[in-house]
């Protein structure tokens, strides 16, 4: 029975599911378990690295208290056995064991201390006096002829006098740099084999379950837990060869007793001795284990989903096929049928060979469709989807653009007529015709491409032969100055171009494309029929932005005191400087919006709502969104300025006098300079209460009671400011302010300078120069 075709494709990608798989389990593995296990290895070494290090550095300080020690007076006169009488000898011993004793007793790491005269034979201890030693029973004199100058000593007993101790010792001879012959003696420092131990655990804080040795290079046991192994050479056992005989550090793994252990040593640079360590394996690995076991669950689970989705879109894919090649054995007859197997893919390669006797057709509606093709691969170039120019090129060619492989520009424009804006028909006809002239203009010294982008918007892509980004970039601008003469004298049409950067490479024409948009933008401020230059855009700058909108307090102040014609003068130059320092469309639309915000604000404090404040503020923020330039967006939020300003005047005049205000303004400014000055002080001189006095003065004044009074003082103090004759502390006091931080805050929020910077500019300035104008 032949195989379908689902069956084969079953088979085929079944086989490379789990082909793919299993690599990733094992590179996991390897990536994972590998690595862990590698670490857990640095980790054992690292251990007894430290061990070593420790010990290291306890033997190099004893060695070096020990060599201090041998230059005491005592030491030397012991040494040589030279003494006047025996009263000196006697005093010199006591002095040199209090001095052994301190020694001692300095470093709790150390044992004991023996000094050995070979002169006189003697040894003396911190605890004993030992003379008349026989030579077997004396142990120091065997080091005599020892080729170095000094050596530890593995662990062995050692009796101090009073005890016998398990000790490492460290010889010293005397003199300290003498070779053997010429020796007067010999020094030992003997430390406790437990301290050597108690290095080892306080590395390891207990938590191993393994062992730990220390070996010299003999084999000999110099420490272990177990204190019955001291002594013993085990350079019997087999790994102990391979240890005894390695340098450096590693590990190797064996059995013990049945159990694969793994054996991590370490050989000291200082002393030689080796540093052994014994764990077994299923403690080393058990933090492997859990991770092992994930990746095994983690592959069979990705081989079971692997083929669930095969069979899905087995399922839904080549099913499919058999059943249409089912359909198609009895609907189409091939010459020669026993030449073809109806349930695999050499009938369906028949069937379709057939199917593409009609590419002539087809090539001949590809033919018709050009100027579609060519609009989506020019679209795909703008917007980053097609970057790879080679594989581009043949379809170009195709379409009939010709584009060099590197240093591209992009320009975006818009399409209009002088008279007003253009129909559907007429954007579509215009947007052809400029399109043609573009590419005409293109092609004369360079090549490139143009398509309609819709609602009378067009993009130009150039390609230049040779040439640098900015050598380019001048060119594309002087031919679009070109294009723009040409088509208002030919065709009467108003075109604004925004042209991008040049760039080398394909993936960067999107960079293009987009400054040229964003070029485009500035419209509002360059105005229409003209050629905008994206590094002819400054980029917005947020504090310059501020800069301008402080300016809005003084068009309010303006406004609230309903002065039309200093309101208009205001917001002219405000505008002016906005366009001066090159901002955004979008910041000047913004800033507009702004003064309409502030303006209704100032409305609502002295009374006048929302609903009564204008009746088409919606169509002026629409007016405004949609104005070509600057102008029209200042003439729109002035209107709404003046509105207000003529509802405010209204308000006005509609309210009546109020004497007890009045009196209250003129009894402010004959106390304003008094630090106490408050409005509790002023209801208590009027006998009346503070907010009855708020809220009549808010609505007499149009402003808060404590507004009113920092104006009046930061007022007086630009007064005094403009001379030289006061400080600003005196200047603070003299209008108010006993705390001359505050009124440096204060008067900074409310003018936008310092005291200092505001005499500078009023000394600077001529007389009638209005100083916060400048």
């Amino acid at each position: 029975m032949k195989a379908s075709i689902s069956g084969k494709v079953m088979l085929i990608y079944g086989s490379i599911f789990l082909l793919i798989i299993s690599m990733t389990f094992w590179l996991s593995y390897q990536g994972t378990v590998g690595r862990l296990e590698s670490d857990l290895t640095d980790t054992n070494l690292a251990l007894l690295k430290q061990v070593d290090q420790k010990m290291e550095v306890a033997f190099r300080q004893t060695e070096k208290d020990l060599l201090e020690l041998m230059e005491e007076l005592e030491f030397v006169y012991f040494m040589l056995d030279s003494y006047d009488n025996e009263a000196q000898k006697y005093s010199n011993y006591y002095g040199l064991t209090t001095k052994l004793k301190h020694f001692i007793n300095a470093n709790p790491n150390f044992s004991s201390i023996f000094v050995y005269s070979a002169v006189n034979g003697d040894i003396l201890t911190e605890k004993a006096y030992m003379n008349d030693i026989s030579q077997g029973d004396n142990w120091l004199d065997d080091y005599m002829d020892m080729p170095g100058y000094f050596k530890w000593l593995t662990t062995h007993p050692v009796w101090d006098g009073t005890t016998t101790k398990n000790v490492v010792t460290l010889i010293r001879s005397y003199p300290t740099l003498s070779s053997p012959g010429y020796r007067n003696g010999m020094v030992a420092v003997n430390i406790n084999e437990d301290v050597i131990y108690g290095m080892i655990e306080s590395v390891y804080e207990n938590s191993t379950s393994g062992h730990l040795f220390i070996f010299d290079a003999e084999g000999n046991v110099v420490s272990h837990d177990d204190k019955t192994m001291l002594y013993q050479n085990r350079k019997q056992l087999p790994y102990m060869k391979k240890v005894l005989s390695a340098d450096g550090s590693g590990s190797l793994s064996i059995k013990l007793d049945g159990v694969p252990q793994t054996v991590f040593y370490r050989t000291s640079a200082y002393t030689g001795w080796k540093l052994v360590s014994i764990l077994p394996e299923s403690q080393i690995y058990e933090p492997l284990r859990l991770t092992r076991n994930l990746l095994f669950v983690l592959a069979g689970s990705m081989i079971i989903l692997a083929l669930a989705v095969l069979f899905y879109v087995n399922r839904i894919t080549f099913k499919p096929l058999d059943r249409l090649v089912s359909k198609l054995a009895g609907t189409y007859q091939p010459e020669h049928k026993h030449r073809f197997d109806t349930a695999g893919f050499t009938y369906l390669e028949t069937v379709f060979e057939k199917m593409l006797q009609d590419r002539e057709h087809l090539e001949k509606h590809v033919r018709d469709s050009k100027a579609v093709l060519k609009w989506r691969i020019i679209m795909d170039m703008l917007t980053g989807y097609r970057t790879d120019y080679q594989a581009l090129r043949h379809h170009l060619e195709f379409t009939g653009v010709r584009l060099f492989p590197e240093r591209f520009l992009v320009c975006t424009a818009e399409i209009n007529k002088a008279e007003g804006s253009l129909g559907p028909r007429d954007e579509t006809l215009y947007t052809y015709v400029f399109c043609n002239v573009a590419e005409e203009l293109m092609g004369k010294e360079n090549t490139g491409a143009a398509i309609d982008l819709g609602g009378g918007r067009a993009v130009l892509l150039f390609s230049f032969a040779e040439g640098e980004a900015d050598q380019n970039h001048l060119r594309a601008l002087a031919i679009m100055e070109l294009l723009l003469d040409v088509l208002k004298k030919q065709f009467g049409l108003i075109v604004t171009v925004g042209v991008g950067r040049g760039v080398k490479e394909l993936k960067d024409v999107q960079d293009s494309y987009g400054e040229s948009r964003k070029a485009l933008r500035y419209k509002l401020l360059f105005g229409s029929h003209s050629v905008i230059s994206i590094e002819d855009v400054q980029p917005p700058d947020s504090q310059q932005y501020y800069r301008l909108n402080r300016k809005a307090g003084r068009i309010m102040e303006a406004l609230k005191l309903a002065d039309t014609g200093k309101m208009k003068e205001d917001v002219h130059q405000a505008f002016l400087q906005a366009v001066e320092l090159g901002l955004p469309p979008d910041l000047i639309r913004q800033f507009s919006f702004d003064l309409i915000v502030k303006a209704l604000q100032v409305a609502d404090s002295v009374g006048i709502g929302p609903e009564e404040s204008t009746d088409n503020l919606n169509s002026i923020y629409e007016k405004i969104e949609r104005s070509e330039d600057w102008k029209q967006a200042e003439a729109l939020a002035l209107s709404v300025l003046d509105e207000l300003a003529a509802k405010l005047m209204s308000k006005r005049s509609q309210r009546g006098k109020n004497d007890t205000i009045d009196r209250m303004l003129t009894y402010i400014q004959s106390h304003y300079q008094e630090s106490d000055f408050s409005l509790d002080r002023l209801a208590e001189h009027f006998h009346l209460s503070p907010t009855y006095i708020s809220k009549q003065f808010k609505e007499y004044t149009e402003r808060n009671f404590i507004d009113y009074l920092i104006e009046i003082r930061i007022d007086a103090s630009k007064a005094l400011l403009a001379g030289k004759a006061m400080k600003v502390n005196d200047v603070a006091e003299a209008v108010g302010y006993m705390n001359s931080r505050s009124f440096l805050r204060t008067f900074k929020k409310y003018t936008g300078m310092t005291p200092t910077e505001y005499r500078e500019r009023a000394l600077s300035k001529p007389p009638g120069h209005d100083t916060d104008q400048a």
